[in-house]
């Protein structure tokens, strides 16, 4: 899973990237260049995955991982510079919108007020321009060749004159309830407003413990707060941040608000030399679900042994006991993955 920070330059994106990622980039009041990335991975910190490794005590436990960047900001009424921008977000499975909610003189703005939800609008207004524009390009190529006599896609042309009709009401593509064919015929344009994406405010201390922002709808966090709390010893992070009344860590809450909107569930392998968790689409099937572990055994899938988290608990992971009660099940290619299943792949190559 890859997921970009976005925003207009000066939101404090690179301020919650250094948050979430614990790194201590430099900030800057200045535009960044255009093509300027910053990258991290966060651990996926699932407690089932700690639970079943402390059952198991294997050898080594492998967290799942999120591949997270910090691209440049984007600048209103700076197509040059936001149409490189955008070049970095392509790749990413979600998008997160860094909105600015706080107020700090020294560090200057493109707007004249501070509003979270105007700029909300702007960046969707952008994306939007950004997939309209794609779209008609796509259109007027298809049609030119098409009166050349060259042959066309004429599924894709049907799909992207909704799509055209659908941006032109100033909507983003996300809210189209689009089949997976549908989906396949477009995939290849990379339409940004097609992707998941959520929204984050990152606020002052005193915004932050008022609640000025509870009613926008946005995910509300203090940046700079948190930066500087993540860079003490680890033993003194909890209380710090019961300290300043945050439940839980930036990166914990973006994970979870990502997982959630790409629709994604985790699965486990476990043994003596690894206990390990995976992330899939919700709805992947058991022989899918192996290839993300291995092409081979994906290839050579015989069965999947299928045993719930809960029932793994509840049985002490147990599994020559769980095969008596019935609660280590063998399932084929066709079997529908649930979250929290721990599975063993049998296969043969």
């Amino acid at each position: 899973m890859k997921i970009a920070l976005t925003g207009f330059f000066n939101s404090g994106k690179t301020t919650i990237f250094n948050a979430m990622t614990h790194q201590k980039i430099e900030t800057s009041s200045y535009s960044a260049q255009a093509d300027k990335v910053h990258v991290g991975v966060l651990q996926v910190d699932d407690p089932r995955l700690r639970k079943i490794s402390e059952i198991v005590n294997p050898k080594k436990t492998t967290f799942a991982q999120v591949e997270c960047i910090d691209v440049a900001g984007l600048i209103k009424d700076n197509p040059s510079h936001n149409s490189k921008v955008i070049k970095q977000l392509i790749d990413a499975d979600a998008l997160i919108y860094i909105l600015r909610g706080f107020e700090d003189l020294s560090v200057p703005y493109q707007f004249n007020t501070i509003d979270p939800v105007r700029d909300f609008n702007e960046l969707e207004y952008e994306f939007i321009m950004i997939d309209l524009d794609l779209v008609t390009k796509r259109i007027e190529r298809m049609s030119e060749s098409k009166k050349k006599g060259q042959k066309i896609n004429e599924a894709e042309m049907k799909i992207l004159q909704f799509l055209r009709n659908h941006l032109e009401e100033g909507k983003p593509l996300r809210t189209m309830k689009l089949k997976e064919e549908e989906i396949k015929q477009i995939r290849h344009l990379n339409f940004l407003t097609l992707k998941p994406a959520f929204a984050v405010i990152n606020a002052d201390e005193n915004s932050f413990n008022e609640g000025r922002f509870k009613d926008t709808g946005f995910l509300t966090i203090c940046g700079l707060l948190e930066s500087e709390i993540i860079q003490l010893p680890q033993d003194e992070i909890s209380n710090f941040l019961d300290a300043m009344g945050i439940d839980e860590p930036v990166s914990k809450k973006i994970i979870r608000k990502a997982y959630e909107i790409l629709d994604y569930i985790s699965f486990f392998t476990a043994g003596p030399q690894e206990v390990r968790a995976w992330s899939i689409k919700k709805g992947t099937l058991a022989v899918d679900a192996a290839g993300k572990i291995h092409s081979d055994i994906q290839r050579g899938f015989i069965r999947a042994e299928v045993i719930s988290y809960n029932d793994f608990l509840t049985l002490e992971g147990d599994l020559n006991l769980a095969k008596q009660k019935g609660v280590l099940r063998l399932e084929g290619k066709e079997y529908e993955v649930k979250d929290g299943d721990i599975i063993t792949f049998r296969f043969k190559v």
